[in-house]
Order: C-alpha cells, then structure tokens, then sequence
C-alpha cells in the first residue's frame, strides 16, 4: 500500500504519482481551537498530528509549539535576527564570546539585548495568550533590530562573529518521530532567501527598510557581506543533511518583493541553493503565499523546486489553473485551495463549485499537492476539510481528464493613457513628489506661495497630481512600493507648509477616517501610506496603528464616528481576520455607521465583494478617491 510519504515525495519529485494529495496545514486552526476548547468533539484531547491521522490526512510538516511554554520559550528567543532552535532546524548557532546577551519578559513582551564591542542594538518580541487563541505560532517582531544607522555598526559585528554548526539529531528525532511515513519532513534553512532579504524581513521594520535600501544602500550592503559567510555556513549544512527537502525563502509578494528587487536580491540566491541541493539530490521548497502576479515567471525561473503554499484567486489576482499552466512543467506546487472558501462567508454553492473548478485546473494533476493556503483559518468549517478530502479519494485518480479550457489569465493590469504631466508652475514640486525628494520640497513650496501661488492648486495641480500619476504608475507596474513610500513621505513633508492658508480657505475635505491594521498583524507599511495621503488631501484621519481588535475597531466607529473605516492586512492569514471584523460590526448593530473598505498587499476586489466590504482599494490613491466618492454621494447636494 503506497504511503503518504512515498505520493507526497513522487509528487513533490515531479514523477506521476497514482492520485492527487489533500494536506490541509493545520496549526494556525489547531492552536486556536486547542487553546479556546473548542476542537470537534471527536478530537478533543488530541494532538495535531494526530487530528490529521484519525481523519486519513498527511501529517503537515509544520507545528503547533506553544510558545507560551517555558520549555518552548528558549528556542524562539533569538526570533528577532532570523534564528531558531525549533525541531525543523539543521543547525546550531553559537553567538560571539565577546557579546553579552541580556533578556527580559514582562507583560507578553520579550526584549533581548545584544552587547557588542562596538555597542549594543536590540529586539523586542510579542507573545501572548490573546495571540495563541487567534492560533499565531510565531512571536510578533515589533522592535526590530536596526532603527537608526547608528545600529549597523553592532549588527554587522553581531553576524559577522555567528557561527553556524550542524544539528541534524533533532531534526531526525522529529521526522521519525512526529511526521513518520504519514507526511514529508522538511528542514528549515534561512527563511530569508539572502542576506539582503533577511535585512528586510526581520532586521528592520517594513516601512524603514524601503527608506534604508535607498538612503542608506551602503551601510547596508556593508551588513549584507557581513552576513553572507552565515548563508554559506548554512548551506553546506542543509545540503549535508538528512532532509530531502529544505524550506530557504519564504513570503515572496510582489509588493514587498517588488521585481526588480527579487531579480537582483532573491533571485540569484535561490538559483545557487537550487543547484547545491539538486546536486546532493535534495529540493528546494520556497514558502510563496503572497501575491505573485508580477513574480510569476521570477519565481518560476528561480530555480526552485517546490512552491509551497500558493494562494490563488480569490484571495489574490493569480487563479489557480494560471498557477498551474505556468509553473507545473518545472515547479511543484503545494498548495491552490484558499483559506476563504473553508469559512462560513463562503456559501455552500460557492464552495462547491471552487471545488468543482480545482479539479479543471489542475488537470492532468502532476506535481500538483493540493493544500489550503496559507493555513487552515481558526474559524474554518471544519466539516468542509472532510469533504475536500473525500472528493480527492473518489476524483483524484491520476492522470485527471485535461479539459478543453482556454488558459485562465489573471485580470490584465490597468495601464490607463495618461497625458504626460504638463510643464507649469508646479513643475519642480510635482518632480519632487516623484523623486520622493523630501528635503527640498518645503523649500520649493515656500518659493510658491511666496511668489502667491495658492496653497489649493499647489495641493491640487502638484502634491495629488504627483500622486495621482504615482498610483498610475503602480497600477501599471512602472512604479513599486519603494516609489509610493518616498513619494508619499515628500508630499507629507510638503503639506505642513501649507496647512495654514489651506485652513483659512477652508481648503479641507469633509470627511473623517478611521484606519488600522488588524488583529494579528503587526505590518504598518500600507496603512501608513494610506493614512499619509489621506491626510494629505485634507480627510482627517484616526489612525488605530497595528494589531488592533475587533472591540478596538468597533469602539472607534462609535466614538469617532467615521464615514469610512479602513482595513489593513499585509498576509493571507491575517486578511482572514476582515470578515470577523464586519461580524462584529454587524454584531454591535453598527455595521450601516460607515462604509468599509478593506486592503493591503494579499487583498483583491473579488475577496472584498466575499466578504461583504463597501470597497477594495488597490493602492493609497485610490482609497482616496473611492472616499471622494463615498463622501460626495452622501453630501446633501447629492441627495
């Protein structure tokens, strides 16, 4: 009788297994249900791993630690740079001698110091019981290590004095242990795909980074080759290892990962893991649940072998049979059923037919895993896995009937015809939006209204009018997160020099705002961007930061009184806590207060229709003006 390991592995392979695979990943779910008590009555009591056996399901290789375990605790402490002790590892660390280490908990929050001959930087982590009932298995990283150039000094002898030793006992214990032949048992390498990429996920916060990698490039770079030796310590010690298949790199999104940055930072690491773990007949798996529209042939090239976790449409732009068409003749994919259609908010109908359409997709179904992506949600239904599962048993044999489809293309990015942006007054500034000059663009206002230009067409015809060919430019991918950001802080920069003369014209937009990231997330970048030109336009805007609550959310419409309330989420598990958003809404009676738009980088229209929203906005521009909109039809010269 043929295994889970032995299909999952032929799949994964690239060889014809016998039928296709469901393997639903299910610790963000089981962690939120273990803690709150409310597993199915059938598997109360039971571990994760072993829910998965009593249903006939593969064992995932991931895991529900609780992390609020002092036995646990330990092996995330060294969160904050990138390092591990969990049981997936390959390796040990040993930190310099000379660097003293100093930790503190208190309140859910670890802070942990690094004392270096060259000064001290440091990191603070978020876990708490809160975060373990919404399922979260990772501590938060809310202080990161770099926030001020002054840090790079520290870090780089930090990294640069690292050492990496191979520890494959542990990771041996847990495959046989834990996964056995019911699953595949894979090792953790650099969640980061290069050292670049490991500055930008955890070294420094979202926002900062995107500022650092242009104002501060070399300091940065310097850290990179600083840390470099530690990518190739590890990499001889995965492909040393008794894993068939190593996770290096995770969290590919086209926005955060925009692609010219993948093609110069990412891009070339991954070839070179790819071909020292092809030669030591290894797998190179990358963790790629973001949104991939404009990665698609990136990703594909990159030499990997596996791409796990996809997350196709509706949860973001790229359907499911595109995935297939494009990536299944290299890459395996693992993954394609998104962690929307297991919620109440997807209708039976609904759900039936996504699963109808999965099977079209994928046909013929070689190196097809299917799972859902990224992660069974805590609310999912859980009678919906079942089925999923049964419909595999009784359709998934292999080859599946290829269907006489025309291929099923994403939705065609915007690319409107813009007249080019004339040649005025508001020339240098409209210049200096786009360049993100934010030192000189007071300097330029100021000459303006000194020569008694008016602080509305200033706003108007160079500040919006920037932005406006900013988001254009986005739209049609001329222009990337990086752009936005710096343009974004320029025109913040430029607004307070006109604030005056715009309230003595009473230049001002009648509307208020409320904007914030949800529970569980901890990404400001989007939300910053769009409470920036938000203000920047005159709305005023109350800004709830990140992480915030249902309550939270729903206090602020009662006490603020918005027209709008935005909504932020920067990962496909998070977004997930939207809906229960409008539920609480919808809960509190409070739901007609204000329309609510909802987005971020995993976001699309299609799961803002899902869910239940008033709006999507792709991008900062267009959130401001979809509230133009919403506000100017409910104005009383509308009515």
């Amino acid at each position: 009788m043929t295994t889970h390991n032995e299909r999952m592995m032929a799949t994964l392979r690239g060889n014809q297994a016998d039928r296709l695979t469901f393997a639903p990943r299910l610790e963000l779910w089981y962690l939120a249900n273990a803690t709150a008590g409310t597993l199915p009555p059938q598997h109360a009591g039971r571990a994760m791993n072993e829910i998965a056996r009593a249903e006939g399901w593969p064992v995932y290789w991931r895991f529900a630690d609780d992390q609020l375990s002092p036995e646990v605790q330990p092996k995330y402490l060294h969160r904050g740079i990138g390092l591990y002790g969990s049981r997936d590892t390959l390796y040990d660390f040993i930190l310099p001698a000379d660097v003293e280490v100093r930790t503190r908990r208190a309140g859910g929050f670890l802070d942990v110091e690094y004392h270096t001959p060259l000064g001290m930087v440091s990191t603070r982590c978020q876990y708490d019981i809160a975060a373990q009932k919404r399922g979260i298995t990772d501590p938060a990283l809310v202080r990161h290590l770099i926030r001020s150039p002054d840090d790079y000094g520290p870090a780089g002898y930090l990294f640069e004095h690292l050492r990496l030793v191979p520890n494959y006992s542990r990771f041996v214990r847990w495959a046989e242990d834990e996964i056995r032949d019911d699953g595949v048992a894979v090792g953790r390498g650099f969640s980061a795909a290069s050292a670049v990429h490991e500055i930008q996920r955890d070294l420094i916060d979202p926002t900062g980074f995107f500022l650092h990698y242009r104002e501060h490039e070399q300091k940065l770079r310097r850290l990179a080759a600083q840390m470099e030796p530690l990518f190739e310590q590890m990499l001889d010690i995965v492909c040393g290892s008794p894993a068939e298949i190593v996770a290096w790199g995770a969290n590919f999104d086209e926005m955060l990962t925009w692609p010219p940055y993948f093609a110069r930072e990412i891009q070339p690491w991954l070839g070179r893991v790819s071909a020292r773990l092809g030669a030591a007949g290894k797998l190179l798996l990358c963790h790629t649940d973001g949104e991939n529209e404009g990665l698609m042939d990136l990703i594909r090239d990159s030499g990997a072998h596996i791409a796990e976790s996809i997350c196709p449409a509706p949860m973001t732009r790229v359907p499911l049979a595109e995935y297939y068409r494009r990536w299944s003749p290299t890459l395996s994919l693992w993954g394609g059923i998104p962690a929307i259609i297991a919620l109440p908010e997807t209708s039976e109908s609904d759900f039936e037919a996504y699963m109808d359409d999965v099977f079209r997709a994928v046909a013929p179904g070689r190196r097809m895993l299917l799972g859902m992506a990224d992660n069974v949600p805590p609310d999912a239904i859980f009678s919906r896995l079942q089925r999923i599962f049964d419909r595999v048993q009784r359709e998934g044999a292999l080859p599946l009937k290829v269907y006489d489809l025309a291929p099923v293309a994403p939705a065609p990015r915007k690319d409107e015809a813009t007249a080019a942006l004339p040649d005025d007054i508001y020339s240098e500034l409209r210049e200096d939006v786009l360049e993100g000059r934010n030192e000189v663009i007071k300097g330029h206002v100021t000459a303006l209204l000194d020569q008694g230009v008016a602080a509305a067409g200033i706003l108007d015809h160079a500040l919006i009018s920037a932005m406006t060919e900013i988001g254009r430019r986005m739209a049609s991918g001329d222009a990337f997160i990086a752009d936005v950001l710096l343009a974004a802080r320029a025109m913040a920069a430029a607004v307070p020099v006109l604030e005056t003369q715009l309230a003595a014209t009473c230049h001002k937009q009648d509307g208020r705002i409320v904007i914030g990231t949800v529970n569980g997330d901890f990404h400001d970048i989007g939300k910053n961007l769009v409470a920036t030109v938000l203000r920047g336009v005159g709305f005023e805007v109350v800004d709830l930061g990140v992480n915030v609550s249902q309550e939270t959310f729903c206090d602020a419409v009662l006490a603020h009184k918005p027209n709008v309330l935005c909504l932020s989420a920067l990962l496909t598990t998070t977004m997930m806590e939207m809906p229960q958003v409008l539920k609480a809404l919808e809960e509190r009676q409070i739901r007609r207060a204000c329309k609510v738009m909802v987005g971020g980088a995993p976001v699309t229209r299609g799961f803002a229709e899902q869910i239940g929203a008033d709006a999507y906005a792709p991008n900062a521009v267009e959130a401001a003006n979809t509230i133009r909109r919403f506000i100017a039809a409910s104005s009383p010269a509308a009515a």
